[in-house]
């Protein structure tokens, strides 16, 4: 992968971390607006919930590998 093509990836992901990471920072819906929890909409909430930690997780490895790549690169050229 080229420097630019490895450039846009890296900031396209820590893009979309910054906005995941503002969703995840927002303040909890009010009691007005939570979902009751015996709801369909409770259900797809949880799984949505599940699905972003796993996500987020998955990035931040993804996101440690391409440092050390980018470190071993970096080091490499270097020598």
């Amino acid at each position: 992968m080229s420097d630019a093509r490895m450039s846009n990836a890296l900031r396209r992901i820590a893009a979309a971390m910054e906005r995941i990471e503002a969703v995840a920072l927002s303040p909890a819906p009010t009691p007005a607006q939570a979902v009751p929890a015996d709801s369909e909409d409770a259900a797809r909430l949880a799984a949505l919930a599940e699905r972003h930690a796993k996500l987020k997780e998955e990035t931040t490895i993804a996101l440690s590998a391409l440092d050390a790549v980018i470190a071993r690169a970096s080091a490499g050229a270097r020598s």
